[in-house]
This record gives structure tokens, C-alpha cells and sequence, in this order.
């Protein structure tokens, strides 16, 4: 235990690090989650849905946001941006300390263990999320957390109380991302059994009961605002214009159906093929999903924290922690593979078979998401960060069963996989980000006057005071 906690230590240095000297307005769609908070903050109220580009999430996050924000705003804009990161940076902790507890209790050794929160911890998508102003580490971590009540309510079906804290913490996943439809999905499964009886039925209906009263009202706000559940801002003007720049062709079945290796030597959404600055081109080789999930996943695909002038040809950072990620990436299938199977076997009665089906859930979700969202920007890796904990574990459980000697040199790869994505992504190491160039700042300045979104505005104007 005591060399796990030196790695969340190391990790919660190397996050501090990178909140205290990242700009303020670094991270997918920073602007759009800094508008929901000064909404809330400044005017007093939750946007409506369609009112701004992040409006459509539910509000955990943002109440949480727009209090830290509200005790630091003494401190000055730098105090505030580095309050409003934290909030991921922590959760995203707790996801590293969830997966190792996990696969332990599963019959992991320590040493795979260890490695396995290292690459929950360090995953390039998990780092850039995890110190930027928004809502999907922050997600990510209340759905690891809901995986401890979910497990020992897997061996304890009959259990009260484990079921009104799953219930609990599968509703706050919902009240922080549409994405924690995945937890929610999967806490149904300890009640999958034939020997259900009066007890399991008391247990199921307190843990339904206690997630309807956290997240119905949130869900029954957005069928009265916007006509559905999820809305999605994506789909209406002028965000659906914006993306329509990123599609470049409809989707096609081939693509969830092949892998493109192409994608491990280009990393990137945009690529230069020569020395920058030269004509930096759509990355035609994005098209294939997987591709882009990986790339998004084990590197920087967006250009958020490697400045784009690296995104080119003769720049091996992007190829090379492509190439580390292959072997966890494949072990971790492989773990995935075998829970599945021991899942069937045992009728949904296996330790780790709420994982299997929140993994099940979470990529059925996302195959259908961008079937109907054909843009490059809806195939982010970040957006499966709530099955970052599951997807340590099956890493676990798939090096488990491996000779000694092999399991070693996949231990080793993967933990020098973790190290190389640490050093990469903190700040300044090899990589210095940079503040939001004067264009992007006058896109957003176009967009919030377009959609009528004063907050945006403000909140710009805020936090470019920032060092």
C-alpha cells in the first residue's frame, strides 16, 4: 500500500504542477464550461439547455465550480482557474485509487496493481481532462467511486444500505455527465439472478428510489426545457454549423469495423506533413473511429496541451507514446475479454460483472453517439473517461493469467508507457502549452455574440487576466 500512495502522491504533485502553471483557458471547450459557472455564480440561475455550447450538462460540476469559484474570487482569476481545475485533478485521484483497490480485492498482485492506477493515472486523455475547467474528469471520478458500493452490492445483493450508496453514486454520475448512464447501466446487475427474492427486491427498490430522487429532477427539467433527457447543444445552430467544419464525410460502417495503424504515426485531428509552419491539413486518416479514439486516448489529438506547430511529420512524441500504449491497450481488451466470458458463464454473477456491462454500456453509447455525430471533435477519447477505472481493472485481470516472465515484460512496458505519458504532459518538461492565441479568442468572441451568451463573454475577459 505504502507504494501506492508514493504514486498518488507523485500524481497529485505532478497535477498541482501543471494546474499552477497551465493558462487558465487550456482544455476542450474551456470557454463553454466557464460561461455554465459564471451563469450560475454571477446571475443566479442554471442556464437553460440551448442557452450557450455546455449548457446542456447537468449542473453537479457547475454548482460545485461556482462555490470554489465564489470562495477563491479573492484570490484573483489565477486563485479561481486553479480552484476550478482541481476539482477533476482530485477526482481523477480517487479513479487511480478506486482501480487499484479493485483489482487487489480481484486477486491482482500489488505490483499489477500499481501499474495498473499508474495508467488510470497518467493516461494522456485522463491528464489533459484532469487539469482543465470542466466536467468529464470530474464525472469520471464520482463513477469510479460508485464502483466500490456496486461490487460489494454484486456479493451482497440483499444489502440496504450498499444499495442507497450505489443508488446514490450512480445518480450523482448522472447529475455530473450524461455519461453516467454507464454506472447507472451497470447497477442494476447485482439484481440479475435467479434466486431473487423479497430481500433483493427491497434492496433494488431503495437503490432506484435513491437515484431517482438525485437525478429525476435534473432529467424531468430537461424533458420540460428541451423536449428529451439528453439534449445536445451539437445539434442546433450555430454549434451544429461549427462542427459541420470538422466532418470530413458521413460515417461509415468500415469504420467501426477496422482499425487505421496509420493513426499511430499521425496522432493528430491536424497534421503537417513538413517543417511547421507549413500548410497544416485535416487528418484524413481520423475517419477511422478506433483510430481516433486511440489517438485522442494515448495522446494529444486536439492540439490541447502539445502546441500545434508539433503536430507534424519529424515530431515522434505522439508516434512513440502510441506505440507504448499498444501492449496495455491490448492487455486491457484481453482482461475485458475473459471478464466477459466469466460473466456469461456465471450468469451475471462474477465479481467484475457490473464492469463488464458498464464497459458494454459505455461503447454501445459512444458507437451510436457518433454514428449520429459524424465530426471529428465527437470521437474524443475523454468522452469514455467514466470506463478509465474499469479499463485499469480488466488491464489487470488480462496480465493476471500470464506466464511470470511475460507478465513482467508487459508490467514493465505499461508502467514505462504511464511514465513517458507523465513526462510528456507535465508542463514545461517537453512541452511548454501556450495561452489562447488571439484567433481562437475571437471565435469565441463571434460565437457568444451569435448565440446572444453574455457569460461567455465575461468569463473570457475574466480569466485572460490570468498569468
Amino acid at each position: 500500500m505504502g507504494a501506492a500512495a508514493a504514486l498518488i502522491v507523485a500524481a497529485a504533485v505532478q497535477r498541482a504542477w501543471n494546474i499552477w502553471t497551465l493558462p487558465a483557458l487550456n482544455g476542450f471547450d474551456v470557454l463553454g464550461h466557464a460561461g455554465y459557472i459564471w451563469t450560475i455564480l454571477k446571475e443566479g440561475r442554471f442556464p437553460q439547455p440551448y442557452e450557450g455550447w455546455s449548457t446542456f450538462h447537468p449542473p453537479l460540476y457547475y454548482l460545485i465550480a461556482a462555490a470554489v469559484w465564489h470562495i477563491l474570487e479573492p484570490l484573483g482569476p489565477h486563485g479561481v482557474a486553479v480552484g476550478l481545475k482541481a476539482i477533476g485533478a482530485v477526482t481523477t485521484l480517487a479513479a487511480g485509487l478506486v482501480t487499484f483497490l479493485i483489482s487487489i480485492r480481484l486477486g491482482a498482485g500489488s505490483g499489477t496493481a500499481w501499474v495498473a492506477m499508474a495508467l488510470v493515472l497518467f493516461l494522456p486523455s485522463a491528464q489533459i481532462s484532469a487539469v482543465s475547467i470542466g466536467n468529464e474528469s470530474f464525472a469520471a471520478g464520482v463513477a469510479a467511486l460508485a464502483l466500490l458500493p456496486l461490487l460489494a452490492l454484486q456479493r451482497h445483493p440483499r444489502d440496504v444500505r450498499r444499495a442507497i450508496v450505489t443508488g446514490a453514486l450512480a445518480a450523482l454520475a448522472l447529475t455530473a455527465k450524461f455519461t453516467g448512464v454507464f454506472v447507472a447501466g451497470a447497477a442494476f446487475v447485482p439484481f440479475l439472478r435467479r434466486d431473487f427474492d423479497r430481500r433483493m427486491l427491497r434492496a433494488l427498490a431503495l437503490l432506484v428510489l435513491t437515484g431517482t430522487l438525485l437525478a429525476g429532477p435534473v432529467y424531468l427539467r430537461n424533458i420540460r426545457l428541451a423536449g428529451t433527457p439528453f439534449p445536445m447543444t451539437r445539434e442546433r445552430e450555430p454549434m451544429r454549423s461549427i462542427e459541420q467544419q470538422f466532418v470530413l464525410r458521413e460515417r461509415r460502417i468500415s469504420d467501426y469495423l477496422t482499425f487505421e495503424p496509420a493513426c499511430l504515426l499521425r496522432p493528430s485531428i491536424f497534421h503537417a506533413p513538413y517543417q511547421w509552419p507549413s500548410a497544416m491539413t485535416r487528418n484524413q486518416e481520423m475517419t477511422n473511429l478506433w483510430g481516433l479514439l486511440y489517438a485522442s486516448t494515448w495522446y494529444d489529438a486536439y492540439a490541447n496541451r502539445i502546441p500545434l506547430g508539433f503536430h507534424r511529420d519529424g515530431v515522434l512524441t505522439g508516434p512513440l507514446l502510441g506505440l507504448a500504449g499498444v501492449v496495455p491497450t491490448l492487455v486491457m481488451l484481453g482482461g475485458f475479454i475473459a471478464a466477459a466470458v466469466g460473466t456469461l458463464r456465471s450468469h451475471g454473477r462474477s465479481p467484475d460483472a457490473p464492469l463488464v456491462v458498464m464497459f458494454l454500456v459505455g461503447v454501445a453509447a459512444f458507437v451510436v453517439f457518433t454514428w449520429r455525430a459524424p465530426s471529428m471533435v465527437a470521437a474524443k477519447g475523454s468522452y469514455l473517461l467514466p470506463l478509465v477505472a474499469p479499463s485499469g481493472v480488466f488491464f489487470a485481470r488480462g496480465a493476471r493469467p500470464l506466464g511470470r516472465r511475460v507478465r513482467l515484460a508487459v508490467l514493465l512496458i505499461s508502467a514505462v508507457a504511464a511514465l513517458s505519458a507523465a513526462i510528456v504532459f507535465t508542463n514545461g518538461v517537453v512541452y511548454r502549452s501556450q495561452p489562447m492565441p488571439q484567433m481562437e479568442i475571437d471565435s469565441w468572441h463571434r460565437f457568444a455574440d451569435t448565440l446572444h451568451s453574455p457569460p461567455i463573454d465575461h468569463a473570457m475577459a475574466y480569466f485572460l487576466k490570468s498569468p
